[in-house]
């Protein structure tokens, strides 16, 4: 007897389940094709059909009072949490059906694609066919200096040639750049390329001396380092790049930008923004205290840089340095490094000595307060927040260049503190 009720209590939870209907939010984007003349929003409509109606009747959008050109509707689809549906959108004209193209989904998928949820969701607007602009014609307009080529002996203006290949020609040649007439280091080319506006195309710059010479990894485009344009829905004009990015000459060295985070030094009273020194000594300038000083950037002056053309070290030959405050103030005893490149380049900021916290935080209680102790600095202060999901940190009272204070405690309250140290 109970092992039927059992049995029965399962099936109708089942059916339950089965019978339960989450309401999901249909969004398209019409504007593409309304601009294409393939939607007239005036007598056309459009509809959403898929698994969970069998992929015949389809639920009719309407226009969204707030989104022009954004098609809505809501459908009540049955299933568990996880359940999966496939869609497409449909183009309704005089009774004509005008699906989607196949490949619209995930990953290029065949048809679009839902997970249920167990309350009421919204899908995030998409582009009817994912068509995200009518594709045109532009004219692109290519330029390359080639001064360090002429003063390597990469390059002969008398005698070589340079190009343009790319997506836009199947990486062919026959796109040969010209001088320009003001500065005949720079050569320039425009090239007709379809395209949707938005859309990247992939490109790099190939120089005719005794063969064929691509540049190496130049850009973020593809495995092989390709420089990338982004097409404009107008002609246009990309900006004077070198070949390869090698902007200097031989003998000039490579310019490398060095920074360096000073916010804990300057927060613990360590390093003096108007009177202290700060240089970045290493193997090209023979572990010197003096010959390359670190300004404060006008942007975060807690970061400080410097440009160094190195010379005395090749490209891809390795690195050491250190950064020094106050003339003799080094960092800790293992040398920072990094691989020079052939072009110049910018090293991301670290904090000095690596060092980037202001350390930690003690805490001891007894029934009617809280002490709280710290490393303190002349610029480093104590915040409190009730909450880390949503932290709203307020100073604590007169803690700057302190390293210790006390809260009073309520036993019978349930609030929670979080603490943090912050500098200037």
């Amino acid at each position: 007897m109970n092992h039927r009720f059992s049995a029965w209590a399962v099936l109708l939870l089942a059916s339950a389940m089965l019978a339960g209907a989450v309401p999901v939010t249909f969004q398209v984007n019409l504007a593409v094709q309304t601009a294409q003349g393939k939607f007239d929003p005036s007598a056309d409509s459009v509809e959403v059909h898929g698994s969970f109606d069998g992929w015949n009747a389809g639920a009719k959008l309407s226009a969204s009072a707030t989104d022009e050109g954004v098609y809505v509707g809501t459908v009540d689809i049955g299933g568990g949490v996880g359940t999966t549906a496939q869609f497409k959108y449909v183009i309704n004209r005089n009774g004509g059906a005008v699906w989607e193209n196949n490949g619209v989904g995930p990953a290029g998928a065949q048809n679009r694609m839902l997970t249920l949820t167990d309350a009421a969701q919204t899908l995030p607007t998409v582009n009817f066919n994912n068509e995200s602009a009518p594709a045109g014609v532009t004219a692109v307009t290519f330029q390359l200096d080639v001064e360090i080529q002429i003063a390597l002996g990469s390059f002969d203006p008398a005698t070589d040639t340079v190009e343009a290949r790319g997506a836009f020609n199947n990486w062919g040649g026959g796109f040969v750049l010209a001088p320009d007439p003001t500065d005949m280091n720079i050569y320039q080319g425009s090239a007709d390329i379809t395209g949707v506006p938005g859309s990247a195309v992939e490109y790099k710059f190939v120089i005719r001396h005794g063969g064929l010479n691509w540049e190496g990894n130049v850009g973020p485009g593809g495995p092989n380092g390709n420089r990338v344009l982004t097409l404009s829905d107008s002609d246009q004009t990309l900006p004077v790049v070198y070949f390869n990015n090698l902007k200097t000459k031989p003998g000039d060295g490579v310019p490398v930008t060095f920074q360096v985070d000073m916010s804990v030094p300057i927060a613990r009273g360590r390093f003096d923004p108007a009177l202290g020194a700060l240089v970045v000594a290493g193997g090209f300038n023979n572990w010197s205290t003096t010959a390359n000083p670190l300004t404060a950037s006008q942007e975060d002056p807690n970061i400080y840089f410097a440009v160094i053309h190195i010379t005395t070290i090749p490209p891809g030959g390795w690195v050491p340095y250190k950064f020094v405050m106050n003339g003799g103030g080094w960092e800790g005893s293992d040398n920072r490094g990094f691989t020079l490149a052939v072009a110049d380049q910018t090293l991301p900021p670290d904090f000095f000595d690596r060092v980037g916290n202001f350390g930690p935080i003690a805490l001891t209680a007894d029934s009617s307060q809280l002490s709280i102790s710290w490393a303190g600095g002349p610029h480093i202060r104590l915040q409190q927040a009730t909450s880390l999901s949503t932290p709203d940190w307020t100073d604590v009272p007169d803690t700057e260049g302190q390293s210790a204070t006390s809260l009073p405690l309520n036993p019978d309250s349930s609030a929670k503190a979080f603490f943090r140290l912050v500098g200037p």
